[in-house]
């Protein structure tokens, strides 16, 4: 342990200014930041940046860049003599600033998607033209089936993190895109993608293996530059149907299921009741729209949303009923003018 430790938040001080401070001291050490179950190493010798490592299994400056992600993330600062393969050449000032940027631009994305560590959903139905979406991300549309994370898309698509957390934030704010804290759905078939790795702990010595160097920031809603060529992606596997919960529908088979979901406190009634209404009316106009081969389906993802109501999701359950009935006939392998059919008597629910 050395003298002069210095520790804080990066929620309260962002650590690019801490590492400032530092580096105008001339100080020696390494900053040990933390946030959840991800870690970063940033050495520093004579008051430059020469060395940063993950346990994401970035070094240099990806695994620098990394920690614009941490908002929350804490830092401790324990002073001594470096002496790491230099893995950073830039001079501090031109790192800080790239930073600086990147956790400026960071914390606007956050707004929409509060962390990585979430699986965003298309909320796209099949068959529909998503609007307003340039070819990059209708492509990266087909992706998002709730399997992977932010992270793990990055990997797999094999594109910088914060480009791929850009395209889903046009995304989230146009309306095609929900993020959930849960994985569900199939993987996406991505051809010659590798399988994401688990977040791998630090070695105690040895730097992680050397990662591509982050390339620079493209255009988006939020900074105006050149975008890049889209990529290529096969379309998605379709989604399995919900799971059967409790909770059944006047009709419907029976269904083993556990005991139901008391009322989340502080859910409103009247507003209970009006949402539940509109998960009958889905449910009674997908009925009418497919073959009754498809009926106990609608009854099960019915049930679904009624319990996730009883929990507390709000209109949300609502949206997203609409969307596993239209994915579970395509799934079920209904014809495709069944399909464009049920899609517009749905959305003619919403339209009222």
């Amino acid at each position: 342990m050395s003298q002069g430790g210095i520790q804080g938040n990066m929620r309260d001080t962002p650590i690019a200014d801490i590492i400032q401070l530092v580096c105008g001291g001339n100080k020696s050490g390494v900053f040990q930041v933390e946030q959840d179950t991800h870690r970063a190493r940033i050495h520093l010798k004579d008051g430059r940046i020469i060395h940063a490592v993950s346990s994401g299994g970035h070094e240099g400056m990806d695994a620098l860049l990394e920690v614009a992600f941490w908002l929350d993330g804490t830092y401790r600062f324990e002073e001594g003599p470096q002496d790491a393969a230099a893995t950073i050449t830039k001079s501090t000032p031109a790192v800080l600033s790239e930073l600086g940027m990147r956790m400026d631009e960071w914390r606007v994305i956050s707004q929409k998607i509060p962390s990585v560590d979430l699986y965003p959903v298309s909320a796209v139905l099949p068959g529909d033209e998503p609007k307003g979406v340039n070819p990059r991300e209708a492509k990266l549309l087909q992706a998002l089936t709730g399997y992977y994370t932010v992270a793990e898309l990055a990997e797999v698509m094999q594109r910088p993190l914060m480009k791929v957390a850009k395209d889903l934030y046009g995304l989230v704010m146009a309306g095609h895109v929900t993020m959930k804290g849960v994985r569900s759905g199939r993987a996406p078939k991505i051809e010659g993608a590798p399988a994401p790795a688990a977040p791998a702990p630090l070695p105690p010595s040895a730097p992680a293996p050397a990662f591509q160097q982050a390339p620079p920031m493209e255009e988006t809603a939020i900074v105006k530059l050149a975008p890049p060529p889209p990529q290529a992606i096969p379309a998605a596997a379709p989604e399995p149907l919900l799971e059967t919960v409790g909770g059944g529908v006047a009709g419907a088979a029976p269904v083993a299921a556990p005991a139901a979901v008391p009322v989340a406190a502080g859910v409103d009634p009247l507003r209970l009741a009006k949402l539940t209404a509109y998960t009958q009316r889905i449910a009674s106009t997908a009925k009418a729209a497919l073959p009754s081969g498809n009926h106990q389906m609608v009854d099960q993802l019915q049930a679904a949303a009624t319990q996730a109501l009883l929990g507390g999701e709000g209109p949300d359950a609502v949206k997203n009923l609409a969307l596993a009935i239209s994915k579970g006939a395509v799934d079920a392998g209904v014809d495709g003018d069944t399909v464009r059919n049920l899609n517009a008597q749905l959305k003619a629910i919403f339209a009222k």
